[in-house]
């Protein structure tokens, strides 16, 4: 359901590696910058598994890397980011590691059904805790120092176990048969709540007091959430999640018990499959995920309701499979497929910004509404636009689309504010009711998308809305015949999942 990266594996062999001197970070490689949102460090030569998982601290980057073959092999590695270079630290034979975690002098990592970590100290490994029958997910840190962690049992039980600093253990038992907890998070200061995904039960769980049992709350059907997989939380206690089976993240507001789905925003070919992943709380309470067919790293701005997608350069799919902010307004990434990791360096301003009119956009079946969209000044370059419904409104293989429409053209450079116009059209069997649409400017280095909330309802007179759809089903199949690698993103995720 969510890739090969979390299938179970039998810890077979840990082998330690020499030792190197440690190094701080320093600016004068960060400055470097061969991209202007996007830089690589460079790349490790010698066939070491592509990086998978990606942790950063105040002087290295830490990195579980991960390879197939006759055997799977994984390695822990650590990056000098002053100078771009790196050192195997720990590998591993017939071996996934699922997460990293760094607390201090300690390099915390899951490996199949244990938790250990390395002593950056002493330069050797630990074995912590073995958990037979179980598969370590994921792992956080709560403001006590007690690590946190997802386990998935072979008989479909799942646990959350807390590990406190005298090593004794407490374990909570997830209610729901087959759950898949995956993603673990918890909530910023002074609230110590702790929150996780059950990708299986479709379900996001809380842990609000050590002698508390685990609540439950499942994801309202009409979402069409395929498979929430990472969270976090914000300063405002909203629990932020990825859905890893489509093009789509969300909130969920505990206070008032209201849930929102967003769509990404608009690709070229792979936004229907665009799988968003890992989630973090960045710096201004900002969300940032990784978008792993998609290959953009995302930021959004509840403040501003504004998604910022920045594009991770590539002749191919660079699977960004895990993104986490670091120190100096960094965000770190891993391209799995082009075995190197990178940042995005957010304190560099988008020349661009879009401003919709406020309200919602109400279409009746078989009909469209006209949407002007405001540009802020874009410099010097040449912006693209396109329109990005939900999941369960894109078109995908032999469905058309409920909601869509044509992009409007493209538009050269200025210096004042200028108008383009989208066209959000409802097909005649459209879903009736709210959903959100992003509408994306892209310079080809980073997108901007606004959400706009799009309410379907009757068409006011039937045979004139018959009319209406006949059109709209032609224009999307032609739409469909225009875009084909849609199948080939079909055809990842049947291979991923």
């Amino acid at each position: 359901m969510i890739g090969p990266f979390l299938t179970l594996t039998v810890l077979s062999l840990l082998v330690p590696s020499g030792t190197a001197p440690h190094a701080a970070v320093s600016t004068s490689f960060l400055q470097s910058s061969p991209q202007q949102y996007v830089t690589f460090l460079p790349k490790v030569l010698g066939g070491s598994p592509s990086p998978l998982i990606i942790y950063p601290n105040d002087t290295a980057v830490w990195v579980a890397g991960f390879a197939t073959g006759p055997t799977t092999t994984s390695q822990l590695r650590e990056y000098f980011v002053n100078n771009g270079t790196s050192r195997g630290v720990l590998n591993f034979s017939n071996t996934e590691i699922t997460a990293i975690l760094v607390n201090r002098n300690r390099v915390w990592f899951a490996e199949n059904s244990t938790l250990a970590f390395y002593n950056s100290t002493s330069g050797r490994p630990e074995t912590q805790r073995t958990f037979p029958s179980y598969s370590l997910q994921s792992l956080a840190l709560d403001h006590h120092d007690r690590l946190w962690m997802t386990l998935v049992g072979s008989n479909g039980s799942s646990n959350i176990v807390m590990l406190n600093p005298d090593n004794t253990t407490r374990t909570y038992l997830v209610p729901t048969v087959n759950a898949l907890t995956v993603g673990i998070t918890v909530a910023p200061p002074p609230d110590n709540t702790i929150w996780f995904a059950e990708t299986g039960a479709k379900k996001i769980g809380r842990l609000s007091c050590d002698t508390c049992d685990i609540t439950e709350v499942p994801l309202p059907q009409s979402l069409n959430i395929a498979a929430p997989t990472q969270v976090t939380v914000d300063n405002s206690g909203n629990v932020w999640f990825t859905d890893h089976g489509d093009n789509q993240f969300g909130v969920f507001n505990p206070n008032t018990n209201t849930w929102k789905v967003l769509p990404i925003g608009y690709c070229q070919d792979y936004c229907t499959g665009g799988l968003p992943n890992a989630i973090f709380l960045g710096a201004k309470n900002t969300i940032w995920f990784s978008e792993h067919i998609a290959g953009r790293i995302a930021n959004y701005d509840p403040s501003t309701a504004l998604l910022t997608e920045y594009v991770v350069p590539s002749n191919s799919l660079p699977f960004t499979w895990w993104a986490m902010p670091g120190t100096n307004n960094l965000v770190w990434f891993v391209a799995w497929n082009l075995g190197q990791i990178g940042y995005v360096n957010a304190t560099v301003p988008v020349p661009f910004s879009l401003n919709p009119a406020s309200g919602d956009v109400v279409v009746e079946r078989g009909s469209y509404r006209y949407v002007p969209v405001q540009v802020t000044p874009q410099g010097f370059g040449t912006l693209s636009f396109g329109i990005s419904p939900v999941t369960s409104d894109q078109e995908f293989l032999q469905t058309t689309a409920q909601i869509f429409g044509p992009s409007p053209p493209d538009l050269g450079p200025g210096t004042n504010p200028q108008t383009v116009t989208f066209t959000i059209s409802a097909a005649w069997n459209a879903s009736l009711g709210p959903r959100y649409v992003a509408l994306t400017a892209s310079n080809g280095q980073v997108a901007v998308s606004i959400h706009v909330r799009v309410v379907v309802v009757e068409a006011s007179i039937p045979y004139i809305a018959l009319g209406f759809s006949s059109a709209i089903v032609l224009g999307t199949f032609t739409l469909y015949l225009r875009r084909p690698k849609r199948s080939t993103v079909a055809m990842l995720k049947r291979k991923r999942g």
